[in-house]
Formats: C-alpha cells, structure tokens, sequence
C-alpha cells in the first residue's frame, strides 16, 4: 500500500509517543530494581557490588532500548525512502513537466517530460539557474518574486498560481507555456516548485481558429453583399411606381412586395399585351431565400415571354407550367393568379392555379373573393389545360391581389390578420389604388407590432375607370 506524506506523519507521532511510553518503563523499572535490591539484601552489599550489579542491569535495559529505537528507526528511514521514491516515480511519470529550484534559483529536479519540452536533459539542466529556461522579461520578473519571498516579502506567485509565460528551449526556440508555480519546506529548506505545460500547439490552434472565423467573417460578408446585390436586381425586375400602365389612362394600379428575407418568392407583374389588353399577375413561390427568387425570376420571364396574345391565355400558361416542371428536382412550385384585362369593355379574363382568390369591390363599397374556377399549382405535374374564369369591371370597381402573407401576418399573441379583416378595412372608403395598399399595409404593421415578419408581403390593387 502506498503511503503518503500524512500517514507518514502519522506513524512518526505514534513512534515517538512509543519511546516516551518505553523511557517511562525503563525508569519505572529502575526504580522497582533499586527497591527490590535494597528489599532483598537489606543493605548487606559492598558499594562495589551493588554498582557492579546496577551497571549490568542498567546496560542490560540500555542495550535493549537501544536495539528497539534503531529497529523503529531503521522502519522509518525506510519508510521515508520509499516514500521518496514514489514521490519521485510520481513526478517522473508526469505528463507535465517539473522543474525544482531553491532559493537561489538554482534547478535541483527536472523531470523527463521537462526534458522533452525544453528539449534538454536533466544532467544539462540540473545545477543551472531557471533563468535560461525563461524569456528575459518573465526570468527576471520571477526571480524577483522569488527573492521577495525567500527574504520573507509577501508575494502571492507562489501559491499554486497559474501563469501564461514565455520559454526558452535549449536551442534558443522561444514558445508559449502555462506555469503553476507554489513554494515548500523540503529538508528544512525553502524550495519552489513549478510545473510548465508546453501550449505551442493549443495557441497555434487557436490562431487556426481566430484565422477561419476571420476568413469566415470575410465570406459571409462577401455574401451578404452579393444576397443584397441579387436582392436589388430581383426588386428591380417587378414593376415600380403607383403609374403601372402609363399608356391606359382608364387603368390605375399600384404594387408593393415586402420579402421576408434579403430575397424572396413573392411577385407581382403589370405589362400590356397590346393597345386593348393589359395583363396582371400575382403569385407566391414555395420557399424562401435565394432559391424562391431564383425560382420567382424565372416564372417572370416565362411570364412575359408567352404572354403575348389576350386569346391564348389557357395556352400560354400551359407552355409556362410545363417549361416549370422541367429540370425541378427541387420540386419546387408556384401559386399564381394572373389575369388578361380589356380596358375598353372591362371584360377579365382569368386563370388562378391554386393562388388566393383576389378581392373585388365595386366604388370600395365592400370588398369580396372573386368567384371562379381554381386549377392545380404551377410546376408540379404537366396539365393540358386550365378553366378559365371570366367577369366584368364597372366603372369605378377595384381588384386587390394579394399574397398569403397579407391575411397569415402574425400579431404577439399569435392571432392572423385574416381576409376578413382586410375586408372591414377597405369597405366603404374613397381611396385610390395607392391609398388602399398603403392603408393596408399600415394596419398589418400595426397589428403584428414588433413579431417578426415571417412571409413575404405582396399587394397589387388595379382600379377600373
């Protein structure tokens, strides 16, 4: 069983408790002798036989007392010994590295995990000062605190206290290092411990990792400005300004779209077909992010590129569906209202793949969904043909189209701002184009208060005159 410096301890208390207790005996066995020789021979002794006869059993007692002391005191050397050994096999087998100085500053223990660090044997290292072990500045600040605290100065560097110092190995390589360094008693002599772990490897990871978050940093800026750059060109392909159809005077139309992210899939559309015809659209791509306005920008194109003539509505969206559906691996589809206007008669002409149904009010006296047929959503599967949807604008009838974002805007408390309440909010009011969708969006604002917007907003509101 190993002991440790407190049994040891421990045993040399009851040791010395042992003698006492065996120096009483002695002495009490001394004075019982000279009782019983008195008793016995009642004086009747020459003083040459009476101390012949004390010498012998005191020698006797003496030679006994002896041979016991020297026993106990050769168990406790021995003891002490192996106590040193396995202190010494201790600090051998540490993976950090030891190192023990005196007062002088003088290295009188170097352990083998030092040697690897400093990468110098101890017979080299053993009787140096510690001074060449550290950087300048760090040797002398240490052999300062060592001197105050030798000369009985307080100093609090060297109670088990941790430092982050510069060493110097045997070839002149100077390198990063932690240093635990506290002070003891060893032979009734002040020694300093200090324990060194080589962090070369620690502080170049670190610097790796300071590297990358620096490179990342740089990426994700580099990033960010091109999702802003690209977020700008996809805002710049929908249309602008409160004037949609400059060339209809009968027409007045105004749109906003508010993407959720720096990109997103919601859009609207506003172009003429020709001198009678204007054509309007609204839809909301799966999705967010660049993907969705990847996707977005796309639709718009096949949008404008097949939608050229007011009577072939149902077949240019078929084209549009199908050139969807190609290359889709990441299944991705469009919700989409979209619609073919005669400014003359008023006649619209419609199709609504899966999209909301758009409000329609006469002078704003109460807005309603727009009756008709609805089809299958965009880019999913390959159709043949869609039902169209047909009716006429009056004089002074309004059309909104609108994205789900508009009636799923979320207050705190998790309520939706629903159709219906888009609904009490435009009937019956005298408000152009413009004043509808910026009411509109004032109220969504103030109804989700500081929730986080988490769809895209879109709204496209035409007026017939």
């Amino acid at each position: 069983m190993t002991k440790t410096p407190k049994t040891l301890l421990h045993r040399s208390t009851y040791s010395i408790k042992q003698l006492v207790g065996t120096y009483l005996c002695v002495a009490i066995l001394m004075a019982l002798y000279e009782l019983a020789k008195e008793t016995i021979f009642k004086g009747q002794l020459t003083l040459w036989e009476s101390h012949t006869i004390t010498v012998i059993v005191t020698a006797t007692f003496a030679t006994i007392t002896a041979h016991f002391i020297r026993a106990r005191t050769n168990s406790l050397n021995q003891e002490l010994q192996e106590a040193h050994s396995q202190a010494a096999d201790v600090i051998d087998n540490m993976l950090d590295g030891v190192i023990m100085i005196d007062k002088e500053g003088v290295i009188v223990k170097f352990n083998p995990a030092a040697e690897k660090i400093f990468q110098q044997s101890s017979m080299n290292a053993v009787g140096k000062h510690f001074k060449v072990l550290l950087d300048k500045s760090y040797a002398n600040e240490f052999l300062d605190r060592i001197q105050n605290f030798a000369n009985g100065h307080d100093s609090p560097a060297f109670n088990n206290s941790k430092s982050e110092v510069v060493g110097v190995r045997a070839n002149g390589e100077k390198f990063p290092m932690d240093l635990i360094s506290s002070s003891m008693i060893i032979g009734g002599q002040l020694m300093f411990l200090g324990m060194v772990r080589d962090t070369s490897d620690s502080k170049k990871a670190e610097e790796e990792i300071e590297r990358l978050r620096q490179v990342e940093k740089k990426i994700h800026e580099s990033l960010k400005n091109e999702v802003t750059i690209a977020g700008a060109i996809q805002m710049n392909m929908i249309p602008k300004g409160e004037n949609l159809y400059p060339e209809h005077t009968r027409i007045q139309a105004h749109g906003f779209t508010r993407p959720a992210k720096e990109m997103g899939g919601d859009f609207f559309d506003a172009f003429s077909i020709d001198s009678d015809h204007i054509a309007l659209a609204i839809g909301d791509v799966s999705g967010k992010g660049v993907p969705a306005a990847l996707f977005m920008m796309k639709i718009m194109t096949l949008l404008r590129s097949n939608i050229t003539k007011a009577t072939e509505l149902m077949e240019s969206l078929r084209i549009v569906n199908n050139a969807l559906c190609q290359n889709n691996d990441s299944n991705m589809f469009v919700t989409l209202f979209i619609g073919i206007l005669n400014v003359h008669t008023g006649e619209l002409q419609y199709i609504n793949a899966g999209h909301d149904a758009p409000l329609t009010a006469n002078n704003n006296q109460e807005f309603t969904p727009l009756p008709g047929p609805r089809n299958m959503i965009l880019g999913i599967h390959e159709v043949n043909s869609y039902n169209i949807g047909s009716t006429t604008l009056n004089t002074g009838d309004t059309l909104l189209l609108y994205t789900d974002g508009v009636t799923e805007a979320e207050s705190i408390e998790g309520q939706l701002y629903s159709i219906n309440r888009v609904s009490r909010l435009l009937s019956n009011s005298q408000m152009t184009s413009k004043e509808i969708v910026n009411k509109l969006l004032t109220d969504i604002d103030l109804h989700c208060q500081s929730t986080t917007q988490s769809d895209d907003i879109t709204l496209l509101a035409i007026q017939y005159h």
